[in-house]
C-alpha cells in the first residue's frame, strides 16, 4: 500500500471520530461529562493513551437521557 493510499485511509478514519472536546461542542454538554460518559460506556468510544476517541454518528446523549 503506497503512502497516498495511506492517508487516504487515515482520512476516512478520522471522519468517524471526534475528541471529547470536539464531542462537547457538538453536543453542547461539558468536555468532563463526555468524559464520564466514555468512561461508563454510556456512548461509543474507544481510549488511546490519555485521548477519548468518541463515534461521531451516534446521538446526542443529552436527547437520550431518561
Amino acid at each position: 500500500m503506497g503512502k497516498e493510499q495511506m492517508e487516504l485511509e487515515m482520512d476516512n478514519i478520522m471522519e468517524l471520530i471526534m475528541t471529547t472536546e470536539d464531542a462537547s461542542e457538538q453536543w453542547e454538554l461539558s468536555q468532563d461529562h463526555i468524559k464520564r460518559l466514555c468512561n461508563t460506556g454510556k456512548i461509543i468510544a474507544r481510549k488511546r493513551g490519555k485521548t477519548w476517541l468518541v463515534y461521531r454518528d451516534q446521538p446526542n446523549p443529552k436527547q437520550t437521557q431518561t
